[in-house]
């Protein structure tokens, strides 16, 4: 079985490759165990750089907090912050597109069957003026190290596959991509 920290080295480095990584890093007035932070801009211009027809972005941002054990309380709490940071983490403009916000509550204890419910059935996504300035989707994911399994609202369920826990060595240097199946 993992602990917290060994958990975190592994996410660490299968995000390293894509994401800018930030140790500790206070988000929404609460410090994140990791915080990693995925920027895409793209643009079409006409003739020359200067003349841009159009550009949009794309962000993800990944908020990792380690917990002894998901009680139900602590996972509606965890709720309510992820719908508080959104409003911090996200800047609606004409150039943007989309942004997701991944919270992941690592526990080393294990998750009760009440939280389990609650991060399962949580669903948050806001549109910024009628989409004009694009939209949001918060995913949710719970580790559970003492039972090896990854628990996910249905915006997590994409991603379920890259939060896993590994066993032995099937991990080291495994990236972000490679754990999604994509390279």
């Amino acid at each position: 079985m993992l602990s917290g920290n060994e958990y975190l080295e592994v996410i660490t480095k299968r995000l390293a490759p894509y994401f800018d990584l930030a140790p500790k890093e206070p988000v929404a007035g609460q410090t994140m165990n990791l915080v990693a932070r995925f920027n895409m801009r793209n643009e079409k211009y006409f003739f020359l750089k200067k003349i841009t027809l159009y550009a949009y972005e794309n962000h993800e941002t990944v908020l990792v907090r380690c917990q002894d054990r998901i009680t139900p309380q602590v996972a509606e709490e965890f709720c309510a912050y992820l719908k508080r940071a959104v409003t911090e983490l996200v800047n609606p403009s004409q150039e943007h597109m989309s942004s997701i916000v991944t919270g992941v509550l690592v526990a080393a204890a294990g998750v009760t069957p009440e939280a389990r419910r609650i991060i399962e059935r949580f669903r948050y996504s806001r549109n910024f003026s009628f989409l004009i300035q694009g939209w949001c989707e918060v995913r949710l994911l719970a580790v559970d190290l003492a039972a090896n399994e990854v628990y996910s609202n249905k915006a997590g369920r994409s991603v379920r596959k890259a939060y896993r826990v590994p066993e032995g060595k099937e991990a080291e240097g495994e990236s972000y991509a490679a754990s999604l199946g994509l390279q």
